[in-house]
This record gives structure tokens, sequence and C-alpha cells, in this order.
């Protein structure tokens, strides 16, 4: 019995022993690498064998004694940490996409006696530049004549439609200073840039008198149902349509000479 208790007590101890080097060897692998005689790097964990690893991979700085090697500084190149490594020359083609430009200013033009008198009336009545509304104008008489409209009722429809207001867009959809539908009529902007073009108020007026032309010629040549037309119909065309025609009489009277009040 005395050498069974004797025995068991070892068998204890050398349990306990053996529980407190492998707790050890958890805490500090390092040492117990050095006892076993195998280094460090065998005994390390994996995550900090991992990190070693990578922290080696990174490209070291260029020695000062060689500068034309080193990557030229460029302005773009957002500034790395002081504790980070050196960024590779790859970095500078990682910038952010150029935003998108704006839309093109109509360049000035020039305007006769009487377009520039129906852009001053225009502009007090709707309190817009007039030398934007000079360039409508021009464009409009441009328009006029190659899909034989009167040039003052395009300029009618498109105060009537927006007030001259190019970024304006209505419950329904519309935008622009014609009020045109993208959706319904993406095809006549393709040839502008797409959709997205009904920005550009000359782009919006042009895509607006081409669709009023093309109202007038499926009507059969008739101005007030091409208007309807262009409106969309319904029990307030009528109304609509009387608008319309009053403004295309007032600029008619200003481009003649007249005094009209601005109301």
């Amino acid at each position: 019995m005395r050498a069974l208790r004797s025995v068991l007590t070892l068998v204890r101890v050398l349990g306990i022993l053996a529980v407190a080097i492998v707790v050890y060897a958890f805490v500090h692998p390092e040492r117990l690498g050095q006892w076993l005689g195998r280094g460090q790097a065998a005994t390390q964990p994996a995550a900090q064998v991992a990190a070693q690893d990578s922290a080696t991979a990174q490209p070291a700085a260029p020695a000062a004694s060689s500068p034309s090697l080193a990557p030229a500084p460029t302005a773009a190149a957002a500034p790395a940490p002081a504790s980070a490594a050196p960024a590779p020359a790859t970095a500078a083609r990682a910038q952010p996409p150029a935003a998108p430009a704006a839309p093109a200013v109509p360049k000035p033009v020039k305007a006769s006696k009487s377009q520039a008198a129906m852009a001053q009336w225009l502009g007090a009545k709707y309190r817009v530049s007039p030398a934007m509304l000079e360039i409508l104008i021009v464009e409009a008489d441009k328009l006029s004549k190659t899909y034989k409209l009167s040039p003052n009722l395009i300029i009618a429809v498109m105060a009537i439609e927006s007030n001259f207001h190019p970024y304006i867009q209505s419950e329904a959809g519309a935008q622009g200073l014609m009020q045109v539908m993208p959706v319904i009529h993406a095809k006549r902007y393709e040839k502008f840039g797409g959709k997205s073009s009904f920005i550009d108020p000359i782009v919006s007026l042009k895509v607006g008198a081409e669709i009023l032309h093309d109202c007038v010629k499926l009507k059969g040549g008739s101005e007030d149902e091409a208007l309807r037309f262009y409106f969309g119909g319904g029990a307030s065309s009528g109304a609509y349509i009387d608008k319309v025609r009053a403004e295309q009489r007032r600029l008619n009277a200003v481009a003649a000479g007249r005094q009209v009040p601005v109301d």
C-alpha cells in the first residue's frame, strides 16, 4: 500500500508539472523554443508569423543616395500616415473619379432690336436674365425656320411651360424649359448626349421645338390642336391654348415696338 501511494503521488506531481509546462509554453512559447533549441520562429503562433511575413513583404524605402529611384510626389496622392510604410507608385492611380462636367453655358449672341426688346420684356416679367433670354430667343428664331413654326409661338410655349427656368420639373416628370418627358422622348435626347442633357437649356429648346413640329404635322397643320396634343389633352387643355396664344400676341406686340404692360 505504501508503494502504491508513492506511485500515485509521483503521478500527481508529474501531472501537475506537465500542466505547468503546457501553461508556460502557451504563455511564453519563445522561451520554450529556446529551451528546445528550435529557434524563435518555429514556436511563434501562426498569427505572429503572418504578421511578420506581411511586414517583410512591404517595399523598403529607397536609399538616400539614389534619389532617381524614388517615385516623384504628386499633388493628387493622399499623404500616408507617419507610421505607415511608403505608398507604392500604383497608389497614384487609385484616385476618385472626376466629377461630371457641368452643362456648357451658351455663348452670347447678337440679337436684333426686336429680339432684344422681347428679352427685356420677358426678363422683367419672369425675372430672368435678359442676356440668357436673348440666347433662347435667337435659337428659337433659328428653330422656327427649320420647323416652319412662328418663333414667338415657341417662345410662348417655353414661357407658359417653365417660366424660363431650365431645372423645373412637373409632378408628372416633365423636365426642362419645354417640359419634355425624358422617359417618353428618350430617343430625341440621344443625339444630344442622352436623357440627362435636358438640363441644357438649348437642348431642351431644340427637343421641345421638334416635338411641337411633330404635333402640328400630326394634327394636319393646326397649331391649336398641336398645342392641345403637346399639353396632353384633357379638360384644361383649352385654358393652356389660350395662355400660349395670349403670350404669343403680347410677344408679337413687343417685337413690333408697342408698349405692353408686364402683368
